[in-house]
């Protein structure tokens, strides 16, 4: 079986969708683009003429020409530039996330989706352009949220109760950026990841017995105590879950508390043991963002 690139991995997955197209088409929009520049530096027409003159109009036929190889006639050239134009016109009128500084940039990616799937009908790709453009950013990969003490997020030392600044943060900065993540990936879960630094921890803990109540509400989250970072890690994603779960934004979307204890460094790397120290970037909130998903059941291995 032949593998093939998950395009899903690009970070502009969504514009190679809009650009799934054919060489020919991703030159004639460029071509258009290279006349829109010249429309908007020239201000008269003879200077525009001058340029054209001079080497601006050698330079555009070259490109139609490389574009279209088959085109017989100056006629032909014009049509496949004013087919070119109105595709252009109607995904910007069906999204403007589909804007022309995006266009050079995705010509690449463009080139290998249509690699990949071979060639595409025009009014294929038309209809498929118009409808990726009107989804945005659904299909890429989602940013996380990093809320450190160094960033300003802070904790009750050793504890899981959320100073007020935090919480009042949480609902005027971070929610509001939730939600139109939220709308924009086409996400519906929220994990809320509790990490810690590597500094040992003292005391009693009761996480066993009221964790789950104060998630709910039924305990408060200062009766919370934790004799280690995994525990006060997944405390402390607890009282964050609380203050969004409370939120209305937030009604549609599963919310679920995890915990990294001090085992991840900022961003996403293995601790080696070897940082026993205070460190305020390590001891932080991590929200990320996903669409739910079904499990996937191993086969067993036969004995």
């Amino acid at each position: 079986m032949t593998d093939y690139p998950d395009l899903r991995q690009e970070k502009a997955y969504r514009r190679g969708l809009v650009l799934g197209l054919t060489m020919a088409e991703v030159m004639i929009l460029l071509i258009f683009l290279l006349l829109m520049a010249l429309a908007a530096a020239l201000q008269n027409r003879d200077e525009r003429i001058a340029v054209l003159d001079s080497n601006g109009a050698s330079k555009l036929i070259e490109q139609l020409q490389r574009a279209y190889p088959q085109a017989q006639n100056s006629d032909d050239y014009f049509k496949e530039l004013t087919r070119a134009i109105e595709i252009r016109k109607q995904v910007e009128d069906a999204g403007s996330q589909a804007s022309r500084d995006t266009l050079i940039e995705d010509a690449a990616l463009g080139r290998q989706v249509k690699d990949a799937a071979g060639s595409v009908n025009p009014d294929d790709f038309l209809r498929r352009a118009i409808s990726a453009a009107k989804r945005g950013r659904e299909g890429e990969w989602p940013p996380f949220f990093s809320l450190s003490e160094a960033g300003g997020y802070y904790f009750e030392s050793g504890k899981a109760t959320l100073r007020p600044q935090f919480e009042q943060s949480l609902r005027a900065a971070v929610i509001p950026r939730l939600v139109n993540s939220i709308k924009d990936y086409d996400v519906d879960v929220i994990e809320v990841i509790g990490h810690t630094d590597e500094v040992p921890m003292v005391g009693a803990s009761n996480l066993d017995t009221s964790l789950i109540a104060a998630s709910v509400d039924r305990v408060p989250i200062a009766n919370l105590r934790s004799t280690d970072n995994a525990g006060l890690a997944m405390a402390r994603a607890v009282a964050v879950v609380r203050v969004l779960r409370s939120d209305p934004r937030l009604a549609n979307v599963t919310i679920l508390p995890l915990s990294g204890a001090q085992m991840i460094v900022p961003v996403d790397r293995m601790a080696d043991g070897n940082a026993p120290r205070d460190d305020q970037a390590r001891r932080r909130i991590e929200i990320r963002l996903r669409k739910s998903t079904s499990e996937a059941v191993p086969q067993a291995v036969g004995r």
